[in-house]
């Protein structure tokens, strides 16, 4: 969340009105707001498309510039659609409205015959000549049906359910199917066809071999990131990433068949040599026990996701520990407060993706009762997965002040207002280069925030994260960071449990409750506010506490690129919010500087007259 000054000014007003709704009901605190950041997330999704509907990957600010990229379209290409219906939902625009049914409708039309999502080769798609036919990734596959799902549940029409039938049966089809010799289990994979497309990919005309390919040819290793079919990169993010949609529909549409196709991708993701560390990790530890892993941050994570999923849907607890421990190796490979995690590990560079990913496992472990990461949560939401956010139209001119842009160049960067950084250092984001990936899972991490803001569940209301947030039941109005003090507007709860962030001394925790003192029980890190009734106020007050903490990141070689050195910071924290680090960055695009927040004055604005009735399950 940047400051915002002259270019910005004129911009980014008109994006807040653009999802405002149609009336004003309140003056709330002016501080952190999710919904205000969706609105900018659908100003970068719909900006950063051609005039087809495809997105374009490879997007930078410095100098200004769009292009596409094929294998980037082949995995993340519905990712897009996704995030739509997440940002839709949050900000009341229709898709029609926002113009993100022109991505809609073209990624219907790369729906083959069988289901499958592909990619067309041919004069239309010039980019893309990494295959002699059409192909389809799949990785690609599983979020084009997650895709499905979210557009399912935004718009209820029948003809989505028929196109998730249709592109499951065909995955069904077109496994490998093998069985374990030690174990005697059934586990499957899906092969790669080089020449065709990325790794993973399954050519129009069909598998040119079903056996698992996880080296790349020697000639071709360091063309593309998809040289890396394996442990460290392609398995868990390619074939891991598929777990999780296809064990969402099999429970959202009670299919077994599909559970099951699930269960045996789970069994190949879980083996030592597909996802984790075969050669090497702490003394006493084995890696596969215990989700420890090597290389890219953003598969292995996934890969997690999904087994989490799997674990839940199966109620397998030993798959729903392992998630858990998987996830607590992860908060070791960065400063975790902060919300920032290497892309790779051991390289000083931080990707939105894997940050996405692990706000999806901290929520959902902490909601399936395997943990308590809401701590975690709203540190990541707070810090790095806001702050990644480009909303400064300032900075981009800053970055271009050696360059005379033309009018094309300009446009390009009101499209890029609401984009996501695709790598940076904790104290600088780089804006040379954006992965429009990073884009799209942002605006589905600011989602997957604000539906864990608050739960409904007869009659009581959880309160699970101290954020701005309208919903049916109870309006949230936070004043944090700049003072401990949230107010909860009751409309239909009898009960509301809010929790108290643990930096809080909960001795210092102050209730009201209609303006008159109240004393609730707890448990554990929940206030239990009983016997309200409609329209009575909770006021919640507490003293914000700051501190001072110090940290260090190692970095070292990966695959011949050597990431060497030790670098150490210094944050101040209010509350759960970083407002402050060093060392500071010299140039590109600084990160946290929040003085601000320690004025004791809040700030307001007005609240947008619109509350989401319904919920995009992920």
């Amino acid at each position: 969340m940047q400051s915002l000054n002259l270019h910005s000014i004129s911009l980014i007003l008109a994006l807040q009105l653009a999802f405002l709704g149609t009336g004003i009901c309140e003056q709330v605190p002016e501080t952190l707001d999710l919904v205000r950041s969706a609105g900018h997330a659908i100003n970068a999704l719909t900006g950063t498309i051609d005039q087809r509907g495809e997105f374009m990957f490879r997007c930078s600010i410095a100098p200004p510039s769009l292009a596409h990229d094929a294998y980037s379209f082949s995995a993340c290409g519905p990712k897009y659609i996704e995030s739509m219906a997440m940002t839709s939902l949050m900000t009341g625009k229709t898709l029609d409205e926002s113009e993100a049914r022109v991505a809609v409708n073209y990624l219907v039309s790369c729906l083959g015959e069988d289901g499958l999502f592909y990619c067309k080769i041919g004069p239309e798609r010039p980019w893309d000549t990494s295959s002699p036919e059409d192909w389809a990734n799949m990785y690609g596959q599983g979020r084009m049906l997650r895709a499905m799902l979210a557009m399912e549940q935004l718009e209820g029409r029948p003809e989505w359910r028929e196109r998730m039938r249709q592109l499951v049966h065909t995955l069904k089809r077109i496994v490998i199917c093998k069985t374990d010799s030690s174990t005697g289990e059934t586990y499957a994979y899906y092969p790669t066809t080089p020449g065709y497309g990325d790794i993973f990919s399954y050519p129009k005309s069909g598998w040119k071999t079903t056996e698992l390919l996880t080296a790349a040819d020697a000639d071709e290793i360091g063309k593309s990131i998809a040289d890396m079919p394996d442990h460290s990169f392609g398995i868990p993010l390619y074939l891991g990433g598929m777990v999780e949609p296809l064990t969402r529909y099999a429970v959202t549409h009670n299919d077994p068949e599909t559970l099951e196709l699930a269960g045996q991708l789970v069994r190949f993701v879980m083996k030592k040599e597909s996802s984790w560390m075969p050669d090497g990790h702490a003394q006493g530890v084995i890696p596969e026990q215990n989700g420890q892993f090597y290389g890219h941050f953003h598969g292995h994570t996934l890969a997690l996701r999904g087994i989490l999923e799997y674990g839940v849907a199966t109620n397998n607890q030993q798959l729903k520990n392992f998630a858990r421990a998987g996830y607590e190796y992860a908060r070791t490979l960065g400063i975790s407060r902060l919300g920032w995690f290497q892309e790779y590990t051991g390289k000083h560079s931080h990707e939105t993706c894997g940050l996405v990913n692990m706000t999806a496992l901290a929520i959902k472990l902490s909601r399936a009762g395997v943990g308590d990461y809401w701590d975690d949560v709203d540190g990541y939401v707070r810090n790095h997965l806001t702050e990644s956010q480009f909303v400064d139209v300032d900075s981009f001119y800053r970055a271009n002040q050696n360059q005379k842009l033309n009018d094309e160049q300009k446009a390009i960067l009101g499209r890029l207002v609401g984009t996501f950084a695709g790598w940076g250092s904790p104290e600088s984001l780089e804006d040379a280069r954006i992965m429009n990936c990073c884009t799209a899972n942002g605006s589905q991490g600011l989602y997957y925030a604000w539906d864990g803001i608050l739960e409904h569940r007869n009659g009581t209301v959880t309160v699970n994260l101290l954020l701005n947030r309208r919903s049916p039941w109870v309006n949230v109005a936070s004043s944090l960071p700049y003072r401990g003090e949230v107010r909860l507007q009751n409309k239909s709860a009898g009960r509301i449990m809010a929790r108290i962030p643990g930096w809080v001394d909960k001795g210092e925790v102050k209730v009201l409750v209609a303006g008159q003192d109240s004393t609730p029980a707890w448990l554990q890190n929940y206030l239990l506010i009983d016997d309200l009734k409609p329209e009575e106020e909770i006021v919640i007050r507490f003293p914000m506490e700051e501190s001072v903490e110090r940290y260090a990141l190692d970095s070292y070689e990966f695959r011949g690129t050597k990431y060497l050195g030790r670098h150490h910071y210094t944050i101040t924290f209010r509350g759960n919010t970083a407002i402050g680090i060093t060392p500071t960055a010299d140039g590109g695009y600084a990160t946290y500087n929040r003085g601000y927040f320690k004025n004791r004055t809040v700030p307001e604005t007005e609240a947008a007259d619109y509350t989401a009735t319904k919920r995009i399950a992920w």
